[in-house]
């Protein structure tokens, strides 16, 4: 791959491609962005505020253009789809989290970026966070509690675990050391809406413990972080406190550090750019994708068998 600016196509322009992956990717000196959508309206608007030359209005044409990597924005239903034609095509791809709301989808996917030796990137932006990863090179935990709720949200199973959920899981297993074991899953339905989930499991003799509440009386996040004289809180991945041996330290981010930085985007950006450039499947990091989504999976039938 060469040393030059790397062309990454955004698939998919809506909410969450318009507020974190945009910005940044315009922005970078080391990406030339393209843009995919049927909208020609969408395309035209986000082409001209982000002054971007390269334009497509089918997946077709932008895969002809042969992109150095492209980024999946789309519909989750949708991400099964464009992700294999891309990878057929051997363009490394970017997907946002679900890879799918099915594990057995999600693990061919893989499949086929390990038949073609090209990289399949999910985006949990979570294990970037500063305030996170920084926990995770830290001592080995005895206790974690991973808090994550909405206002008046009810939702359908498998759309809460999997489109919301999955967060909560993923950082979980991002912060545990070991093998995860002894999973309980407690939840409650408002007929054929679940409006919360609670979750534990232990790994390595600590306790890893997640709960999302979509009814509550306000939208937040919250981890806590037990280890021997330590206990770390972070709130909603932008600050927090830790306590070490009775001693308070406030933790936090200079005043012009962007938000996208704090919430791990930045980085994570980052790390997509090198797995573009190493241009080959990470079987490590597929093992780490696969354990969350099985995660799900398994957290879901319970819900549906209770």
């Amino acid at each position: 791959m060469p040393s030059t600016r790397l062309r990454i196509a955004h698939i998919g322009l809506g909410d969450i491609a318009r507020k974190a992956y945009l910005p940044l990717t315009a922005a970078h000196p080391g990406i030339t962005p393209l843009l995919c959508t049927r909208n020609e309206r969408v395309l035209e608007e986000l082409a001209q505020q982000y002054r971007i030359k390269d334009t497509f209005n089918s997946l077709e044409a932008l895969i002809a253009s042969r992109p150095d990597g492209a980024m999946v924005h789309t519909a989750t239903d949708s991400h099964i789809d464009v992700a294999t034609q891309l990878l057929r095509a051997g363009i490394p791809v970017f997907v946002d989290k679900p890879v799918s709301d099915s594990l057995t989808a999600t693990e061919e996917l893989f499949a086929l970026a390990r038949r073609q030796n090209v990289a399949l990137f999910v985006g949990f932006n979570r294990r970037y966070a500063p305030l996170i990863s920084s926990l995770r090179n830290g001592p080995t935990p005895h206790h974690v509690s991973w808090q994550k709720h909405r206002v008046n949200l009810p939702g359908e199973p498998r759309t809460f675990i999997f489109d919301d959920f999955i967060h909560v899981v993923d950082g979980l297993l991002f912060l545990a050391d070991g093998k995860p074991e002894g999973l309980q899953v407690h939840a409650r339905m408002d007929g054929e809406k679940m409006t919360s989930l609670q979750v534990q499991w232990t790994a390595n003799g600590g306790l890893f413990s997640g709960s999302m509440n979509r009814v509550s009386g306000c939208t937040e996040e919250r981890v806590e972080f037990f280890a021997p004289g330590l206990k770390v809180q972070i709130e909603d991945l932008q600050s927090g406190v830790e306590y070490k041996d009775g001693q308070r330290k406030e933790l936090g981010f200079g005043n012009w550090e962007p938000t996208l930085y704090k919430r791990g985007f930045v980085t994570m950006i980052d790390e997509w750019l090198e797995v573009v450039r190493q241009d080959e499947h990470s079987v490590d990091a597929s093992r780490w994708d696969l354990r969350t989504h099985g995660m799900c999976e398994e957290i879901l039938r319970r819900v549906l068998r209770g």
